[in-house]
C-alpha cells in the first residue's frame, strides 16, 4: 500500500468515527431560552424561574387543547380594606356588599359582626367551620347571600364550578377572619368545593339556604367536623315590672347569630312568647318588636315590646291610644342599646318617639307591630 493509499484510508476511517459520536447536549440556558421564546408565541404569557417548568407549560397546553377547561384553583388570600368589605356585587339589579363592622355603641367594647349592606347583623367569632346565609328584604327578593369562615390552610371556594373566591382576611375589633362571600338564587342551593383538600372538612362544604320568612335572619351552620355552634354573645333583662292586675312580667333579650331573640313571660313562671328578629347596627334601621302574651287570667293580658335604639337615644315614649304614654329608658347589653316596655290589655300603642339627651325629638312613627317585628329608621 503506498503512503498516499494509507492516508486516503485513514481520514475515511476518522471521518466515519466522528460521524457516529453523538452531538454534545444543549446547555440548559439555552432551552430556558427555547422555551421562553415558544411560550410566549403560544400562551402569551411570561414563565416562571425554572426552565423546566417552562417547558412542561409549553406541552401541556397543546396535549390538552380539545379538552374543557379546567377550574383554577381560587387565588392566595387577599387583605380587605379599612371598612372591611370582603364581598360585593350586583345582585337581582341591586348593589349588595358583605363586610365585618363594629355593632356595639361608642364608647363600649368592640363587638364585631358580619353585616349585609350595613345592617342585619351576624355576630359571630372568627373561629372557621361556620357558614351562614341571609335573605334580607324584598329589595332582593329571590336573592340570598352567603359566607364561609375558612381555616389557614385553605386559599378559597369554588361556586358551582366556575366562579373561584379567595379567602379575604378582615381585621376587625382585635380578631381575624378569613372569609368568602356571594350571593345565589333562592331557587336552588349552590354547589360549594373547597379550592385544596382540608382535614377534617367534607369536598363539598353545605351553605345552608333561608326561606323567604327568615328575612333579615342569618342561618348558621357547622361546614367541619368538631366545630361548635356559634354561641349566644349576650343575653340579659332589659325591662320588668308588674301588669295592673298583679302578676310580675319581665323581658329579656338573646343577642346573638341567632338574631335578636326576646322573651316575654310572667316573672313566677307559666306562659311565655318568644321570638327573633334581625339584629340592627347603631347606624341601621330598629328592629321593632312585639310580644302579645296571655297571663292566663281572664282578661290579663298585654304586648311586650323591646328593641334597639341608636347611640344618640336617650328615651323612648310610647303614646297609648287613650293619650298616656309610658317612658322608656335603654339598658345596655354587650355595649348596645335597648329599650322594653309592656302594653296591658285593652290599651294599644299608637305611637313611638325617640328622644335625645336633651329632651328633643330625634324621630317618632306610628307603624307599630301588633306581633312579630317592623324596622325603622328613626
Amino acid at each position: 500500500m503506498t503512503p498516499a493509499t494509507e492516508e486516503r484510508q485513514l481520514r475515511r476511517t476518522l471521518h466515519d468515527t466522528l460521524q457516529s459520536v453523538p452531538p454534545p447536549p444543549v446547555p440548559l440556558e439555552a432551552i430556558a431560552r427555547r422555551g421562553k421564546v415558544i411560550r410566549l408565541r403560544r400562551a402569551g404569557a411570561a414563565v416562571g424561574a425554572l426552565a423546566l417548568a417552562g417547558i412542561v407549560a409549553v406541552t401541556v397546553p397543546a396535549l390538552r387543547a380539545s379538552q374543557p377547561t379546567a377550574v383554577p384553583p381560587a387565588a392566595p388570600a387577599v387583605t380587605a380594606g379599612p371598612d372591611g368589605v370582603f364581598a360585593s356585587g350586583i345582585a337581582d339589579g341591586h348593589p349588595w356588599r358583605l363586610a365585618v363592622q363594629n355593632v356595639a355603641d361608642p364608647g363600649y367594647r368592640c363587638l364585631p359582626a358580619i353585616v349585609i349592606n350595613g345592617t342585619d347583623a351576624d355576630p359571630v367569632s372568627p373561629a372557621p367551620g361556620n357558614a351562614a346565609s341571609v335573605a334580607p328584604d324584598q329589595a332582593g327578593r329571590g336573592v340570598a347571600f352567603a359566607f364561609i369562615q375558612l381555616p389557614a390552610g385553605v386559599s378559597g371556594v369554588v361556586v358551582n364550578g366556575r366562579q373561584n373566591l379567595p379567602a379575604v382576611i378582615v381585621n376587625a375589633c382585635g380578631y381575624r377572619y378569613r372569609l368568602v362571600g356571594f350571593s345565589y338564587p333562592l331557587a336552588g342551593p349552590p354547589r360549594i368545593t373547597l379550592a385544596k383538600p382540608y382535614a377534617g372538612w367534607p369536598a363539598d362544604v353545605f351553605v345552608p339556604t333561608p326561606t323567604t320568612q327568615d328575612e333579615g335572619l342569618w342561618i348558621n351552620t357547622d361546614t367541619a367536623q368538631g366545630v361548635p355552634a356559634p354561641a349566644i354573645v349576650a343575653s340579659a333583662t332589659v325591662a320588668s315590672g308588674t301588669l295592673p292586675g298583679g302578676p310580675g312580667w319581665f323581658i329579656r333579650v338573646q343577642f346573638g347569630p341567632g338574631g335578636d331573640c326576646y322573651e316575654f313571660a310572667g316573672a313566677l313562671g307559666g306562659n311565655q312568647m318568644g321570638y327573633c328578629g334581625p339584629v340592627s347596627t347603631p347606624a341601621g334601621p330598629e328592629t321593632i318588636m312585639a310580644l302579645p302574651l296571655g297571663f292566663g287570667a281572664p282578661g290579663v293580658d298585654a304586648v311586650g315590646y323591646a328593641f334597639p335604639v341608636s347611640p344618640a337615644t336617650a328615651r323612648v315614649r310610647a303614646v297609648l291610644d287613650n293619650g298616656s304614654s309610658v317612658l322608656a329608658t335603654p339598658r345596655i347589653v354587650d355595649g348596645r342599646k335597648y329599650v322594653a316596655f309592656v302594653v296591658p290589655s285593652p290599651r294599644s300603642l299608637h305611637r313611638l318617639i325617640w328622644l335625645d339627651a336633651a329632651n328633643r325629638v330625634i324621630a317618632s312613627t306610628t307603624a307599630v307591630p301588633r306581633y312579630g317585628y317592623t324596622q325603622f329608621q328613626p
